[in-house]
């Protein structure tokens, strides 16, 4: 039986990884939602075969075909700077992530959906960019259930609840949030770095892109990341995120 998870949990992230491939070629952004939620499925299977923890190699699985996608759009389009998340609002239920072609960029939220994919359709170059579904979500949501809490306006404090959840997925045992003026501050202790990537700063892991997300959800504004700092020895990521503005600022 045991060996059937891992079997189901395989296919179920090899067809998520070829769905998110071929609709990252095609631009269609439902087919790489589908192919995400594949890969997101197949690790969930294989992490139920275990009640104590999710292996680390499993759990690579499931990250490593998405850095690989990500760093492929990334490099094709020659985006240099780093993530923008958006809470959820009318048009995007579950928000999202926009990666600007220019630091010095422009966001219209109201052409944004959750078919949207390469932004270049638009008037100026200021809004271009790569919109990307938050693959953190899932586990978004198993922090707002394991609190009881919408994270809606809920302030950045319920963010740290997420450690509880990883914790027990055996992912990471702590973390922090601070906030100074516009800048945001976060401390993942006890991760598994070695599933960390040199595109951190613009497609980063479920584990960091949950946090984010939750974030930006919490106070209800759009966030962009300045760095994430990886120590390798202590098993700590330090991420910092600037506060941009709400919803309406954007639209």
């Amino acid at each position: 039986m045991k060996n059937g998870k891992y079997i189901a949990g395989g296919v179920l992230m090899a067809m998520g990884a070829v769905f998110a491939f071929k609709g990252a070629m095609d631009g269609d952004q439902s087919v790489i939602n589908v192919g995400i939620g594949g890969i997101f499925l197949g690790i969930i299977v294989v992490t139920f075969s275990t009640s104590e923890y999710i292996k680390t190699d499993a759990f690579k699985a499931m990250v490593l075909p998405y850095f690989q996608l990500s760093k492929s759009l990334i490099n094709s389009l020659n985006l240099k700077s780093t993530a923008v998340y958006i809470p959820a609002y009318d048009n995007l239920p579950e928000g999202g992530v926009f990666i600007p072609l220019h630091d010095e960029f422009d966001l219209d939220l109201a052409k944004l959906d959750e078919d949207s994919l390469f932004i270049t359709d638009v008037g100026r170059e200021k809004e271009m960019g790569l919109f990307l579904a938050p693959i953190g979500k899932e586990l978004m949501k198993m922090y707002e259930q394991y609190s009881e809490t919408d994270f809606t306006n809920a302030g950045l404090h319920a963010v740290e609840s997420a450690a509880a959840v990883l914790k027990s997925l055996g992912l990471a045992t702590s973390v922090m949030v601070e906030e100074s003026g516009p800048e945001i501050r976060v401390l993942v202790g006890g991760m598994k770095t070695e599933i960390c990537s040199q595109t951190c700063e613009q497609a980063a892991c479920p584990i960091c892109s949950s946090i984010l997300l939750s974030i930006a959800k919490s106070i209800q504004e759009l966030v962009v990341v300045e760095r994430f700092k990886i120590e390798i020895e202590h098993e700590l990521v330090e991420i910092t995120v600037r506060r941009i503005g709400g919803i309406n600022k954007w639209m």
